[in-house]
């Protein structure tokens, strides 16, 4: 309320003649809205607790049975490759055992289900509050007292005419699935599950917004919902480990640092997003100490900082003593080993209420920067687009309108994209962070791949950020051409980078007392049922073919232009696409199933007429594609914008020539060399066997068998020792056609942690 005060005013304003809402509405909207956004950090945050901070119940392994051989030898290997890091040893053994442990539902334990529960509740309280903020909405939009438009027909038409109606509606039903379900869930992933919902329910009120009103709303918006969702996971997260403070030590100290890592980093991006989303909307620094929006920003800045603090006096004095702390053991008898035992817990207990005084504190000054950041969304910012000279190019583009296209422009005016540019720069440093660990365990990582990687992050950056991102709204020309790269082009080295298996090999798997890490997440998204249908050879070949049609050839380009986060999409969908098609051909990574080289080349052979017949279509069509979007463009300069799709259909049948033959290329040179593994295999066994015609005499042997005929049988000098090093006699099972170890397809077909050298 301070804040609303500060931002606009003791009371709301009445001019003469002019209908208002009342000052019931003036306190209640701010008021709904604010413990609305309490209630969504604390759903957030319990599940955040029990999904992640928390650790989960180990499930005992079944013994019902007597491991075979085989899962012997593969634990063996793994366990080895675990310790040593070996590529080849991690391909050869990973893969059962991981598959195994990646794919097991882990029950949460008593407290974890306890988080969730408290989610649910506060999910309701939620669902509440949006409902009201819903009809206080209404009430101060049309300048209407609460009580005169709290009426069904009035909701439902406000609802289905308005962006700020949808997107409370949206939160709405999202809460009520939260409240509904959060009190029955007994697993990490069903948790995991409704802590991705509620970080959905966050972003809708983003939309609706100051931001997306904003020149550079695509930006804004970008940084607004970055900056929430960080703030919410800091705020949540500390409210949910303070709920757990009764775990034992050797449980609740590995949460706290786990906790403690993962709040740095999101108070670390709440801070970044913060400072850029002010900077939009301030546009210098004399507002902030000149308007009344630029106070509470800095009222909100100093929280932030007091925040920082607290958190690192909390990292100093509490999280060191209590992630060492250990559980205590117990002797048979069940009496506690160890003469410190009671002194050690008289520790414990007082810097857990170290831990609980500072937390709280910094847990209520977040609060307090929660209510400033309601007020601010009531405050008119000093940079009001409504005071800008109309211009309807600007209004679509969200900049002014950039002068005439030229190579030079298009790969020096560059136009930051800054949610491209963030998230390449992010993958660049965790992939060079990956490749220093390998280093420092003695293991080799390829130079090629390395490069591979940075060079198709660079792809990105350009065809993005650069001048192709400036005029790629502009022209379709360079619309077109911007998704040919991020499609076509920078998947190819992306895949060839092989991330996921260098993830795995570097990760460290988790620690006592959780069961699961980054690592064990990783794995077991590899073995979900969501990665089996998206990389299914089917669906990926429709997908990369069928999404062009379907965005080009009807109206969905004009919806998606218009919309502030529309064009983002598109960039995303398309990389993702282009990745997934790349993948499946010439990648290396693991996935759940690959198709043989014959099927790959099938695959991407029959990608190239759909491009042609795209490109033609588009050539010869005579009505402007998204008319609605480039028809209501004012551009002073170059060719019609009907010569410009000409263009960018000639575009799309070139970009589906060219990449495909390099890509051939790429997998006739793999098929090569798995078949020159693989006879260099072959050959090693035959050699350590003894004799040379030792596997096609057993072969011989195993088809007369199989004919009823005479089995023609050499001497036993001669095939003594080859039987002897294949384990036995010569029975009717045929010999393995290959090893899986020789296999360069990132363990065969499965997802494990091994990978292409």
């Amino acid at each position: 309320m301070l804040a609303l005060v500060v931002g606009f005013g003791p009371g709301p304003l009445r001019l003469p003649g002019l209908p208002s809402s009342g000052e019931g509405t003036y306190w209640a909207l701010p008021f709904a809205r604010l413990v609305g956004r309490i209630a969504s950090v604390a759903t957030l945050g319990w599940l955040l607790a029990a999904a992640v901070l928390l650790p989960a119940r180990r499930v005992p392994v079944r013994r019902d049975r007597e491991p075979s051989s085989a899962d012997a030898t593969a634990t063996r290997a793994g366990d080895a490759a675990t310790r040593t890091g070996a590529a080849a040893t991690a391909r050869a053994g990973d893969a059962l055992p991981e598959r195994a442990a990646g794919s097991r539902q882990r029950p949460l334990t008593s407290t974890a289900r306890r988080c969730g529960r408290y989610a649910a509740d506060a999910a309701v309280v939620w669902l509440i509050a949006t409902l009201a903020e819903l009809v206080f909405t209404l009430s101060d939009v049309s300048a209407q007292p609460a009580g005169d438009v709290f009426d069904l027909h009035a909701l439902r038409s406000f609802v289905a005419s308005t962006e700020q109606g949808r997107a409370l509606l949206t939160v709405a039903a999202l809460a009520a699935v939260v409240a509904i379900v959060g009190r029955t869930v007994t697993t990490t992933t069903a948790a995991g599950v409704l802590l991705a919902l509620a970080a959905i329910g966050l972003l809708p009120p983003v939309l609706a917004g100051h931001a997306a009103t904003s020149g550079d709303h695509a930006i804004a918006v970008v940084a607004l919902a970055v900056h929430i969702l960080a703030a919410s996971a800091w705020v949540g997260g500390l409210l949910g480990l303070l709920s757990a403070v009764r775990l034992p030590a050797g449980s609740f100290g590995p949460a706290l640092r786990r906790h403690s890592r993962f709040a740095a980093g999101a108070a670390a991006v709440t801070a970044v997003s913060g400072i850029g989303g002010a900077a939009l909307r301030l546009g210098g620094f004399a507002p902030l100490w000149e308007t009344r929006y630029g106070l509470l920003v800095t009222l909100k800045a100093v929280g932030l900082i007091a925040a920082v603090v607290l958190g690192g006096l909390l990292r100093r004095h509490v999280v060191a003593r209590l992630a060492t702390a250990t559980p205590q053991t117990t002797t048979a008898a069940g009496t506690a080993a160890g003469a410190g035992a009671t002194a050690e817990a008289g520790t414990t207990a007082g810097t857990v209420g170290r831990f609980i005084r500072l937390a709280g504190v910094e847990l209520t000054v977040l609060t307090a920067t929660l209510g400033l950041a309601v007020g601010l969304s009531r405050t008119a910012p000093p940079v009001d687009d409504a005071l800008v000279p109309a211009d309807p190019t600007r209004a679509l583009l969200g900049y002014p309108m950039p002068p005439p296209v030229t190579a030079v422009r298009l790969a020096a005016d560059w136009r930051i994209d800054w949610v491209f540019l963030s998230a390449s720069v992010i993958a660049a440093g965790l992939y060079l962070a990956g490749l220093l660990r390998l280093r420092a365990r003695g293991v080799r990582w390829p130079v090629g791949r390395t490069i591979a990687w940075l060079s198709g992050l660079a792809v990105v950056v350009f065809a993005t950020s650069s001048g192709l991102g400036r005029y790629g709204p502009v022209l379709l020309s360079v619309h077109m051409t911007q998704h040919m790269l991020l499609s076509m082009l920078a998947p190819i080295p992306l895949v060839l980078g092989a991330p996921v298996t260098l993830a795995l090999r570097a990760m460290h798997p988790a620690r006592a007392p959780h069961p699961s890490g980054p690592r064990e997440w990783l794995v077991a998204l590899l073995h979900s049922w969501p990665v089996r249908v998206l990389t299914h050879p089917a669906w990926v070949t429709a997908n990369f073919i069928g999404s062009l049609y379907a965005l080009y050839l009807t109206s969905l380009l004009t919806t998606l232009m218009h919309n502030h986060l529309g064009h983002l999409y598109m960039n995303v969908h398309f990389l993702a696409v282009g990745v997934l098609f790349f993948e499946l051909l010439i990648g290396v990574d693991p996935l759940p199933r690959r198709l043989p080289h014959p099927g790959r080349i099938i695959m991407l052979l029959s990608a190239v007429p759909f491009h042609t017949f795209l490109g033609i279509a588009i050539m010869s069509e005579s009505s402007l594609l998204a008319a609605g979007w480039y028809g209501r463009l004012v551009r002073p300069w170059g060719v019609s914008a009907l010569s410009d799709q000409h263009t960018a259909g000639a575009i799309v049948w070139a970009f589906g020539e060219l990449p495909t033959f390099a890509v051939l290329i790429v997998l006739v040179i793999q098929w090569s060399r798995m078949d020159d593994r693989r006879t260099r295999a072959r050959e090693r066994r035959i050699a350590a066997a003894g004799d040379v015609d030792a596997e096609l005499d057993a072969y011989n042997a195993y088809l007369a068998r199989l004919a009823g005929g005479p089995t023609r049988r050499r001497t036993a000098a001669t095939i003594g020792p080859a039987v002897t090093a294949a384990g036995g006699p010569i029975t009717t099972t045929p010999p393995a056609p290959r090893d899986a170890a020789d296999d360069d397809e990132g363990g065969g077909g499965r997802a494990s942690a091994g990978g292409g050298g």
